[in-house]
């Protein structure tokens, strides 16, 4: 990718890299279950059930955040380029990467299972909402906070630049891109991928096929989208944008690109360059929908090997990637050819590092293990504000300390921005982010089915409750000797998990149920109150997502299959 002239030291070199990835830190976990049908029936068996819930992802996201702090930590303290390591810390933006493809993975996900089934697809206007309350408030906070209050970002007055920031459209004006929250750039990428998902979506799901048909479908539709954004890539980074001065390669706006920069320069932020990053992510989540769906995935994939392997092979990709001779600044133009070849090799490195955390069983290997540790975990749920406020804490440390860039002790510099980092990025989780997203399912009318629609969603949510509560009734049966508490405490689980993502009130519907069934255990009620608690609060979830009840009958399946064959409380 072209440099960004303007990026480099002192006033915007700490404005944020080009290679700097933006995450989707909206857990969407894509637990959306296949399609049962309005009756309790048995799903196929295989050698190995396909997860459906993703505990590793946060542990990835905590990585990506860190390797962008520090890219950012080595480029200020100037080790990229006096360190022998130089070569390896330069390219640690390659967790934009890691980041876009954690966003095609759990955004296409529901898409692909919806395609392979008979469950309707999410909904637009709620799949908007969800990402506008995830991303916005907390991008809002910390540029005003930092343009206005610390006063180190710079927007230029006005209110056209005002408006162009705040609504993620300076990847879009060249003259913009180096200003405000430099390493926003990603996000603008991430909100134009959101845009254009549901669009992308019904073109490849319009048409009900045969599973085996909807499969090659999703595939061809997927290396489409990857050869699209090669040849427009390749295209715009052919554009000329640079002249030999002195023998060297100088972008042809200098000394002027602040302000009459090319649109050339700005073309591989744009979604259509990167959405090859975005394809690997929906390649592999149509890969685990469809093992989802037939409920069962390769014996390969659950060797112990897999995580290890596939990690091995992103260290090489990693290791090719700083030996292939791209300059360490981002304001150093390179060859296309070049270009072309790193972001392939970081799409190749996002795609190895994932595999692990979305195949094979979730609790085996240490990689695993790692994913899930609780610091990872962590990390992972806060790296959103990480990524944020990062590099303005950066730069106030250098205001505070008057230091000047390139001077900064890389080791005391990174351990002051991730620590403070980490303290404010929890304070923005705790009191912006989560507050806004118990918004989720709450604001829009898109939300709320009503008419005709809302009466069948009705109807068929107290069929599929129905048919819970018989599959419910067979684990009582079957798994008797597991206690009572183990088999109504399961599927209270599964309803809580419902409501949840049926967007109903979790807090509420969820946790009454939960306490209701293990209150009534308690009192020693019998097997009919526990199962009269159940469908109660079922129904108070109808009204609101009924099409999703689904789920509870697939976690009925599950419990049933876990309880017969394990012996072992179900994982919902």
């Amino acid at each position: 990718m072209h440099g960004l002239p303007g990026q480099g030291p002192p006033e915007t070199a700490l404005a944020g890299r080009a290679g700097d990835g933006a995450p989707d830190h909206a857990p969407e976990d894509g637990r959306i279950p296949p399609s049962t049908g309005a009756t309790a029936t048995a799903l196929p068996s295989g050698p190995t059930v396909a997860p459906h819930h993703f505990p590793a992802f946060d542990g990835l996201r905590a990585i990506a955040a860190i390797l962008v702090l520090l890219v950012h930590t080595s480029f200020i303290s100037g080790i990229t380029f006096t360190s022998p390591f130089g070569i390896y810390t330069g390219r640690m933006e390659i967790g934009v990467s890691v980041f876009f493809l954690i966003s095609g993975f759990l955004l296409y996900r529901p898409f692909a299972i919806s395609h392979l089934t008979a469950n309707p697809a999410p909904r637009t206007g709620a799949f908007w909402e969800r990402r506008i309350l995830r991303i916005v408030p907390a991008y809002w906070v910390a540029l005003t906070v930092t343009t206005y209050v610390l006063h180190v970002t710079k927007i230029d007055p006005g209110i056209r630049q005002v408006a162009i920031h705040y609504l993620f459209l300076q990847i879009y004006f060249p003259s913009s891109a180096t200003m405000g929250l430099g390493q926003a750039w990603s996000l603008c990428t991430e909100m134009s991928f959101y845009l254009a998902l549901p669009a992308i979506a019904w073109a490849i799901g319009r048409r009900r096929r045969s599973q085996d048909r909807q499969v090659r479908a999703e595939l061809v539709a997927i290396a489409v989208l990857y050869l699209v954004s090669v040849a427009f890539r390749l295209w715009a980074l052919n554009l000329p944008v640079t002249k030999l001065v002195d023998g060297q390669p100088q972008f042809i706006c200098v000394p002027h690109c602040a302000v009459s920069a090319p649109v050339a320069l700005v073309l591989p932020l744009w979604l259509p360059a990167r959405i090859d990053l975005f394809a690997l992510g929906m390649l592999l989540a149509v890969g685990s929908a469809w093992w989802s769906e037939r409920r069962s995935e390769p014996l390969w994939l659950s060797a112990r090997w897999v995580p290890w392997t596939a990690w091995a092979g992103a260290a090489v990709v990693f290791w090719a990637t700083a030996h292939l001779g791209s300059p360490l600044s981002p304001t150093t133009p390179q060859s296309p050819g070049r270009e072309m070849a790193m972001q392939a090799l970081y799409g190749a490195f996002a795609f190895l590092v994932l595999v692990p955390a979305v195949f094979g069983p979730q609790d085996r290997s240490a990689v695993r293990r790692l994913l899930r540790s609780w610091p990872m975990a962590a990390l992972g749920v806060i790296s959103y504000g990480i990524f944020l406020w990062h590099l303005p804490i950066a730069n106030e440390y250098l205001k505070v300390t008057n230091t000047p860039v390139f001077a900064a002790s890389f080791w005391v510099l990174t351990s002051v921005v991730f620590v403070v980092s980490v303290v404010v990025a929890s304070a923005s989780y705790f009191g912006l982010e989560k507050p806004f997203l118990r918004l989720k399912g709450r604001l829009g009318w898109w939300n709320r089915p009503t008419g005709r629609a809302a009466a069948e969603q009705a109807d068929v949510g107290r069929v599929v409750l129905a048919a819970t509560v018989g599959a419910a009734r067979d684990v009582d049966a079957d798994a008797a000797h597991l206690g009572e508490s183990l088999v109504f405490q399961a599927f209270a689980d599964g309803l809580r998990q419902t409501a949840r993502l049926c967007d109903c009130d979790v807090a509420g519907v969820g946790a009454r149920a939960r306490n209701d069934v293990a209150r009534q255990f308690g009192a020693g009620a019998g097997h009919a109150d526990g199962f009269e608690t159940l469908e109660q609060h079922g129904e108070l979830c109808l009204g609101e997502a009924a099409e999703h009840h689904v789920l509870t009958v697939r976690q009925a399946h599950i419990g049933r299959q876990f309880a017969l064959d394990a012996g072992e409380r179900p994982e919902l």
